[in-house]
């Protein structure tokens, strides 16, 4: 039987695709994907390499996954133990798929499609597998694979690269980044072409935001979205207040394709709602926990949903919503980080409000920014404020700085704790007069506060990150709700506020907590600026403020308490202070740790870099642990085990798709999300039978009244100093 049959009967899916069917499917997507972002994936190409791209792609598709004609493959695909066996000894199909490689006039096109071949699953290779392959390709198939097959195998990924580089006299950065773009588009084709929910690699790109924008929505352009409009063509650093259009300018700036990232998973829930009002199906959204925002959106439509929620996981829809843990760690090199960064070759990035994250996950967000850039992405960052140190390692931005000239916010400043009479006599008298939101630092410090304003006969309301989503969502629904149409009363929340709902309160009451947080917060109240500011509508407790040392930096809030003034403040007061307190020179004196922290991700960044990925698992697994401000792991409190175990049976029971999401909704009804460095290992139990979604068994205490207050019971390390 010829090598063209063999092709045609021998299975490359479980579900009986066949070798030939697949591999005409990454063609097809190869095509598609050349028609329609080609001319930007060739600018992104390496100069000097550009004329091979093409074809090695083509090449790559082709022959990835011959070596699944080996018989041991075969058995086990299709799960027939009368399938003929060579009796040779089982080797990854990836390693022996080169020895069917026609061969290639050219050296270099040969040897690179290759290691590319050899790498799209992850193996292991050394000289005991380079013998396997021979011995298998020998007397399984009757050829003998070729000294420059047996020299890749034989060799680390990025040791044949280096290899490679030498042998072909080709500059080794340009080579590598061919072959990330190489390997990083085959592996996103692969992928694309095995997923049976999703027909293509990409949708078509987004056109003509601008007008999509002044049609659907109305109104004409302001100056901050005009000036993204005209100058999409250079890498952006803009500043400008809550409520000026920041999102409308991101949408005009990622036209085409691209990545909307924003750190809080609420806010990109709602900015994906005002996405798919705009582009439909073009947008879609990916974070932790999208899939039951999904659910919970499209109860009436669930048999699309599965393949909207993998459109976006492939990174196939024209505009992403998502949170930058979904993209940016390709910083650490991990297996296939190449699909990603190949991705962002012919996509733009929008990052919102990247001031948020401490120095550690900045530090490694703006080496990410780099490396998109470098491959060919255009990107543009939204912030309230730029730290001159930021601007500093990002020189080639175009920055500009957008106003609100109408002030909007009036500081009282109340030497005491939020906690104090004087404080529970404040929140009442304001709850009498208007809508009082009250945003207080940590978990804890909102629970106790919800508790003394019902010792004294009042009836707030209680918003946090640790109720379960069930609780959480009818929350929402609420706060926002009493904040549109309520007249009088009390909300208390957390950071989740600060960005991730849309309010418009009359009083903010708060906590202080640092500079960057409190305008924030402060755009939670007279958010249009309509209201009359004569008198003070924010007033800040500046005493025995929770979460300082853990949340919060302790250097930075007590330098910057001693910044703050009663009275009006305009937004170029508020960017005056930011400036101040995260110049380079205030940081180092203040708080060395900081710019410390900051400069060590960066290094660890480029050692990766520089070292070409060959860095050790343990300490790559480290420097993952510090991206933490966007890592957590999803946990159901002990206190539903019996609720959730019965859902979990309907789970496993359930055949049709349909059911399977419902059940699987219902399951995450009862979740929430911590930050994966906080439980300790005793807390942490895992759900049996949903490994797929990460689940955990949550063992501290839950009340359904007002969520998780405590996470930890040692004294140590509780939620104040850690949360």
């Amino acid at each position: 039987m010829s090598l063209t049959q063999k092709l045609k009967i021998a299975w490359a899916k479980s579900d009986g695709t066949s070798i030939r069917e697949h591999t005409d499917k990454l063609l097809e997507n190869l095509k598609l994907l050349r028609s329609l972002y080609g001319e930007d994936i060739e600018k992104a190409c390496p100069v000097g390499l550009r004329s091979y791209l093409w074809k090695a792609l083509e090449i790559a598709c082709e022959y990835h996954d011959y070596g699944k004609l080996h018989c041991k493959f075969q058995r086990e695909v299709v799960k027939n133990k009368n399938y003929p066996d060579s009796y040779v000894e089982k080797i990854r199909h990836n390693l022996l798929s080169p020895a069917f490689m026609e061969n290639l006039d050219d050296e270099f096109l040969r040897d690179i499609c290759a290691l590319t071949i050899i790498h799209h699953h992850r193996v292991e290779t050394g000289n005991d597998v380079a013998e396997k392959v021979k011995e298998v390709a020998s007397k399984e198939f009757g050829i003998s694979i070729q000294s420059w097959h047996k020299r890749l195998l034989r060799r680390l990924e990025y040791e044949a690269l280096i290899y490679l580089s030498k042998k072909h006299e080709k500059p080794m950065e340009n080579l590598r980044n061919f072959y990330i773009l190489l390997k990083g588009l085959l592996l996103r084709i692969d992928h694309a072409s095995s997923n049976k929910d999703i027909e293509s690699l990409e949708v078509e790109p987004i056109r003509d935001v601008a007008k999509v924008i002044k049609d659907k929505k109305g109104f004409e352009l302001n100056d901050l979205q005009e000036f993204v409009l005209k100058n999409r063509d250079k890498d952006l650093l803009l500043s400008a207040p809550t409520g000026y259009g920041k999102t409308e300018a991101g949408f005009i700036y990622l036209e085409g394709k691209g990545f909307f990232t924003i750190p809080v998973r609420t806010s990109a829930n709602a900015l994906y709602l005002r996405a798919k009002d705009l582009f439909g199906e073009k947008a879609g959204l990916l974070h932790s926990t999208a899939l039951n925002f999904l659910i919970e959106e499209n109860r009436n439509h669930l048999t699309g949903l599965i393949v909207d929620y993998e459109y976006a996981r492939n990174f196939s829809k024209a505009l992403l919503v998502c949170t930058p843990d979904q993209l940016f760690p390709f910083v650490f090199a991990y297996k296939g980080f190449e699909k990603s960064l190949a991705v962002l070759s012919y996509s733009r990035v929008v990052v919102d409000e990247f001031q948020l994250f401490e120095p550690h996950t900045l530090g490694f967000l703006v080496e990410g920014i780099k490396l998109a850039k470098k491959v060919g992405a255009k990107v543009m960052l939204m912030t309230a404020t730029v730290p001159e140190f930021i601007r500093e390692d990002l020189p080639d931005f175009t920055e500009k700085v957008f106003d609100n000239p109408k002030p909007r916010h009036n500081l009282k400043l109340i030497k005491d704790s939020v906690l104090s009479e004087n404080a529970l006599r404040l929140i009442k008298e304001k709850s009498q007069e208007g809508k009082v939101l009250v945003i207080l630092n940590t978990v804890r410090r909102a629970v106790d506060l919800y508790d003394a304003l019902k010792k004294e006969g009042l009836k707030p309301n209680l918003l946090h990150s640790r109720f379960i989503q069930l609780q959480r969502k009818q929350r929402e629904k609420e706060i926002e709700s009493f904040f549109k149409e309520g007249n009088g009363g009390i909300w208390i929340t957390t950071q989740l506020a600060e960005v991730s709902l849309d309010l418009d309160a009359d009083f903010l009451i708060t906590e202080y907590s640092t500079p960057d947080s409190l305008f924030q917060r402060l755009g939670r109240v007279n958010r249009k600026g309509k209201k009359q500011v004569e008198e003070p509508n924010a007033y800040i407790f500046t005493e025995d403020c929770s979460g300082i040392g853990g949340v919060y930096r302790k250097s930075i809030h007590e330098y910057s308490k001693g910044k703050l003034r009663e009275g009006i403040w305009t937004e170029q007061d508020k960017r005056n202070l930011l400036s101040e307190i995260y110049s380079r020179e205030t940081l180092s004196k203040i708080d060395p740790k900081y710019m410390e922290d900051y400069s060590k991700a960066k290094e660890y960044v480029r050692d990766i870099w520089n070292t070409l990925g060959l860095i050790s698992q343990e300490s790559r697994k480290k420097a993952q642990e510090l991206f933490r401000d966007i890592h957590s792991i999803t946990v159901i409190p002990i206190y539903y085990k019996d609720k959730v175990e019965a859902l979990i049976q309907n789970y496993k029971n359930s055949t049709e798709k349909e059911e399977k999401i419902q059940a699987l909704n219902q399951i995450l009804d009862y979740t929430f999300n911590i930050p994966a460095y906080m439980p300790k290992d005793n807390m942490l139990e895992r759900i049996k039978g949903l490994e797929t979604f990460n689940l955990h068994w949550l063992k501290a205490p839950y009340d359904e009244e007002k969520g998780l207050a405590e996470l930890r019971e040692d004294p140590e390390l509780s939620s104040d100093n850690v949360w």
